[in-house]
This record gives C-alpha cells, sequence and structure tokens, in this order.
C-alpha cells in the first residue's frame, strides 16, 4: 500500500511593523483628506437650513404685514403705555416674569420681532424641566431666549435661530435689546438673528433710529436689510459701529461690529424687505455696504 505523504503545512506570516505603520499611515492620510470635505459639507448643510429658516420668517412677516394694514413686524416694541396690551410677551401664568437678567428683560408687553412672529404664528416650545427660573414663566407668547436654552439641553430647534452656533459672545449684560449684548453662557447657543433697529416701534428716547414703518415706505425693498446673522442678540442698530467698520478712514468709526460672519467662507446671511436671502463676505467698511454692494442698512430710500 502506497504511502501518501502529508501534506506541508504553511504558517501564514504576520504583518511587520512597518508595515502596519504603513496602513495606519494610509487611513490617517484618508481621514485628513475627507475630515475638511465632511466639514464643509456640514456647513453648507448649516448654512442652507438658516437660510431656510431666514424665508420662513418671510412668509410669517408677510402674513402679518398683511393682516396689519401693510404695517412691517417691529424689531423692537414696548407696549407698556398701550391702552391694549395684547398678548405678545404677556405674564404667563398670570403674575409671572420673565427670567431675563435686566430690567427691561424682565418687563412683560415688550420684546422683539420674535416674539411677535411666535405669537403670530401660533408656535409652541416643548415644556423644559421644571424651575426654569422662579417666577414659573411659561413660552406660549415669548419666544425662547437664553433662559429656554440654558435648559432646554439642546433640542429645541427653533426658525428665529441660525442652525449655527454661536462660537463667541460679547459677554454682555442680556441679548440686545434688553441688554448691551449676549452673555458669555450663550456661547454654544444656536446664533442670533438680528432685525434692524430702522423697526424699532418703542416710544421714548432709548429709540433712536426707528418708527412704526409701512410697506410703502420702503423704496427698495431688495437692497433693503431687515435681519443680519449676530452675536450680540435679536436687535441690531444701523450704524458703523454695530455693522462694523474695521477699516474705516474715521477713527471715530473703527468697530468690529455685532454681525457673525459664522458659514462657510466667512460670510453671513441677510433677509431683505422682498424676501430673498443674501449671502454677504465681509465689508472693509460701512460705507462698502451702500456705496459697493448696493445694501441699504440704514435708510429706506
Amino acid at each position: 500500500m502506497t504511502k501518501i505523504p502529508p501534506v506541508p503545512r504553511h504558517h501564514p506570516r504576520g504583518l511587520t511593523v512597518v508595515e502596519i505603520m504603513a496602513v495606519i499611515g494610509v487611513i490617517v492620510l484618508l481621514v485628513g483628506i475627507l475630515l475638511p470635505a465632511l466639514n464643509v459639507a456640514s456647513g453648507n448643510a448649516r448654512w442652507a437650513k438658516s437660510q431656510n429658516n431666514m424665508r420662513q420668517i418671510y412668509q410669517l412677516m408677510r402674513e402679518y404685514t398683511t393682516d396689519h394694514r401693510e404695517t412691517i413686524v417691529p424689531a423692537a416694541f414696548d407696549y407698556r403705555e398701550n391702552g391694549f396690551l395684547g398678548k405678545v410677551r404677556s405674564s404667563q401664568p398670570p403674575g409671572a416674569l420673565p427670567g431675563l437678567d435686566t430690567e427691561f428683560g424682565q418687563a412683560v408687553n415688550c420684546g422683539t420681532w420674535t416674539d411677535v412672529l411666535f405669537t403670530y404664528g401660533k408656535f409652541q416650545a416643548p415644556p423644559v424641566s421644571d424651575g426654569v427660573n422662579d417666577s414659573g414663566w411659561n413660552y406660549r407668547y415669548d419666544s425662547p431666549d437664553r433662559i429656554y436654552y440654558e435648559n432646554d439641553g439642546g433640542e429645541y430647534q427653533s426658525i428665529f435661530r441660525s442652525a449655527v452656533q454661536m462660537g463667541r459672545t460679547p459677554g454682555g449684560s442680556e441679548a440686545t435689546p434688553f441688554g448691551d449684548g449676549a452673555q458669555s453662557s450663550e456661547a454654544g447657543h444656536p446664533g442670533y438673528f438680528a432685525a434692524n433697529m430702522l423697526f424699532d416701534t418703542r416710544p421714548g428716547p432709548e429709540n433712536q433710529y426707528g418708527d412704526w414703518r409701512s410697506s410703502a415706505e420702503v423704496r427698495r425693498p431688495g437692497n433693503t436689510v431687515y435681519l443680519v446673522d449676530s452675536t450680540f442678540g435679536e436687535t441690531i442698530d444701523p450704524t458703523a459701529e454695530a455693522f462694523g467698520s474695521p477699516q474705516d478712514e474715521d477713527p471715530g468709526l473703527i468697530a468690529e461690529g455685532q454681525v457673525d460672519f459664522r458659514y462657510p467662507g466667512r460670510t453671513t446671511l441677510m433677509l431683505f424687505l422682498d424676501g430673498h436671502v443674501g449671502t454677504e463676505t465681509e465689508w472693509e467698511q460701512f460705507s462698502d455696504l451702500r456705496g459697493i454692494r448696493n445694501i441699504q442698512v440704514d435708510s429706506l430710500k
């Protein structure tokens, strides 16, 4: 009987240290190539989401204007001296006070465009944990603000805020117009859209620029800014100091400004009164907005 020789066994050779390092190097290289592309794609998606938020805001603005005899939504309001106070930023439940840190922020019946449209659109914010503030204030007629975002765990998505979180704040007392700028703790909150204070309807000396405005007063709606991305809050003054003028020849106008260039390519969004949303790169001088870009910030003409 013929004996069959055993089949030789081949022991697999393990990877050498050099080969392992080569594989790791390739993976690191691929990750280095892919991450910037993923970051750009993610940034573009948030930019598109913020644009969509502004377009939804404009649709609400148009409906409000139609229902209120062509009156443009006020950037800021103070109804405390009115005969009829209305529901906007009213005390809910009765006797409760807003939890913001300044005297104006804690007053009822005064607020901004976000509160007007939040109430007009019958939005509802999901309840947050008990004890948001000592007064028991809820957000039935008040657009969620710093106090709400500090207690909701980052869950609430509002069309009245940017899809991009703020990377910096001025470290002020409270968001404008309730204070002189967003608090330091708000870095990481959804970014503010700020309304142009040309549409400030508050009575008294604090209103330096605005008035009740009708759509007929706006000569060039396609050039007139209503909203812009901001790190400071819900309103912005129509000035070089607010919009930033880092290279202006007049030293008195040099300012970093309140506009946040938070999207890819260091760009900001602007909502114009014809409803289109523009993406703008940084400007060198405040005067460039009107003189070069044909953008109206401080005039309706």
